[in-house]
């Protein structure tokens, strides 16, 4: 469950009023699990009314945290930003209804905790590859060299093929290779 400010976002949505705050990542467990670093998220949100009375929230949130690049498997400090756009629904079938154009959170309460607000917003923008230029990644090529050395190893310590009834046929495809 979320902790931090609590926010009454109908109210908010009627006046048009904004807010912004910095939170400590604490605040966001599920999100503070996946980048296991401290830090502190900035959250401006702006609330409003659209055509039917829905409540909207825009705004962004970001977060300077380590993740795991899912190429080099080293942690990387990257800036994790979110743009937020959705309107607040009572009900599963409200959500649905709106689905198709326009992203919901699902809430029967008024005033809402901000991480409810924004923390799937924030782990839905983890990048997956966290290094941004991959062919200067210093932890990828000493991974790839790594990796070369023991292709290098492996194959100095593989036995010579032995004669056999298949014998000829790796000579003759080794011939078709040249």
């Amino acid at each position: 469950m979320s902790t931090g400010p609590w926010l009454d976002v109908p109210e908010l949505a009627r006046a048009g009023a904004a807010w912004h705050g910095v939170l400590p990542l604490d605040a966001f467990g599920r999100l503070k699990a996946a980048v296991n670093t401290a830090g502190d998220v900035d959250v401006a949100l702006k609330f409003s009314a659209d055509d039917v009375a829905q409540a909207r929230v825009t705004g962004t949130c970001g977060v300077l945290a380590q993740v795991v690049c899912a190429r080099c498997s080293c942690a990387v400090e990257v800036r994790i930003e979110s743009v937020i756009d959705f309107r607040i629904v009572a009900s599963e079938a409200q959500a649905q209804a709106l689905t198709p154009v326009f992203d919901t959170v699902v809430t029967d309460e008024d005033i809402v905790a901000v991480g409810t607000l924004v923390e799937d917003d924030l782990l839905l923008s983890l990048p997956e590859i966290a290094c941004e230029d991959w062919d200067n990644c210093a932890n990828a090529l000493e991974l790839q060299s790594k990796a070369l050395q023991l292709q290098e190893s492996q194959a100095a310590h593989e036995p010579e093929p032995t004669k056999g009834p298949f014998a000829g046929l790796r000579a003759l495809n080794l011939a078709d290779s040249e």
